[in-house]
């Protein structure tokens, strides 16, 4: 009993999507290359019919790693920028008390900036706006990534499955012969 085209054209074509989806074309091992080739080329159905496919193409998730790197880095931004502010601002509120107004409080000096003290930029309204805008972007980043790697794991999930079951059936006929 021969291999009916359909079952090798069926699981040629499962293979090349799971290689492509899961960003493994350029990164397979001699062995899973050596399966892939034959696989293609209708070759050794008898002999890869009896190892595990799922050891030699192991289901690998793509991980959005630039994003994680942004987003994990970008969670101390408005820490960082709030402190920085702090250190322009502190030095000119205590020369402030000093020769000015003792009684003066600090969240009004920082908003303020009487006499320009310190430079605009750093200003408690401007630093709060900035802070607030470098939050909303990581809230979106955040929602952005999670969207991805859930998309992304169906889709690697479907295409794996449809793979096995490819494969499955193309060497099944293989073991009968």
């Amino acid at each position: 009993m021969s291999i009916p085209l359909s079952a090798h054209a069926d699981a040629v074509q499962a293979v090349d999507r799971w290689l492509k989806v899961s960003k493994q074309e350029r990164s397979l091992g001699a062995s899973a290359r050596g399966f892939v080739e034959d696989v293609r080329n209708n070759r050794n159905a008898s002999f890869w019919s009896k190892v595990n496919v799922e050891q030699i193409l192991p289901y690998k998730a793509e991980t959005p790693r630039l994003l994680l790197v942004v987003r994990a880095g970008g969670l101390f931004l408005p820490i960082l920028l709030t402190w920085l502010a702090l250190s322009q601002v502190i030095g000119p509120f205590a020369l402030y008390i000093q020769n000015q107004q003792p009684s003066a409080n600090f969240l009004w000096f920082w908003q303020t900036n009487p006499g320009g003290a310190f430079p605009g930029i750093y200003e408690l309204g401007h630093v709060a706006l900035t802070d607030a805008a470098v939050l909303a972007f990581l809230t979106v980043l955040a929602m952005r990534i999670a969207w991805w790697e859930t998309s992304r794991a169906e889709r690697s999930e479907a295409a794996y499955a449809s793979m096995l079951s490819a494969l499955e059936f193309y060497f099944v006929l293989a073991r009968e012969n």
